[in-house]
């Protein structure tokens, strides 16, 4: 009891290390530029960072094409109305292939309440314009049984065409409460 009494500020100083934090965009990007080496006189470039996410930036697709995190919710309505044409249209090639990284939500059955929150979009790529983003999201789910939350990300690419955004591969996971 005498130990719990005295742990007990530092966890209300430090706070509790049960769920990940994801770090701040700002200091994701101080990260970065604390790891990076001194640039020299011939390397005057700069060179983009991988996680810092796009603001208007120019775009690889067409400029009345939905954006990144429009897309993914387009995705994941589709799968919560059980329109599994229309989510599989999202993927690249017309569906998630074999084993998809978020085949945990895609299996939920009877959703009856979604929420999606998405994060900006990051480039994954050097290319300019960018043409491998990744959407961070977190999704909670209302199904018979109760409340599910899930959190990860999506990858996007360009159509074949430039017509718009498709994804093309996901990491979801569910979250413990």
């Amino acid at each position: 009891m005498r130990r719990a009494v005295l742990l007990l500020p530092l966890l209300i100083l430090h706070g509790c290390s049960c769920q990940p934090h994801a770090p701040a965009p700002d200091a994701v990007v101080a990260a970065d530029n604390a790891a990076a080496p001194e640039a020299s006189d011939e390397d005057a470039s700069p060179s983009p960072s991988l996680s810092t996410p796009i603001a208007a930036a120019p775009s690889a697709v067409a400029a009345d094409a939905l954006d990144e995190p429009s897309v993914v919710h387009r995705y994941i309505s589709a799968l919560a109305q059980g329109d599994l044409a229309t989510a599989d249209a999202q993927w690249t090639g017309g569906g998630p292939g074999g084993h998809p990284d978020d085949a945990v939500l895609r299996a939920l059955p009877g959703f009856r309440g979604l929420r999606i929150k998405t994060q900006a979009p990051i480039a994954r790529d050097t290319a300019t314009p960018s043409r491998l983003r990744e959407v961070p999201v977190q999704i909670r789910v209302g199904t018979a049984t109760g409340t599910l939350r899930f959190e990860g990300w999506y990858r996007l690419q360009p159509r074949v065409d430039g017509s718009g955004w498709e994804i093309h591969g996901a990491s979801i996971h569910p979250v413990m409460n």
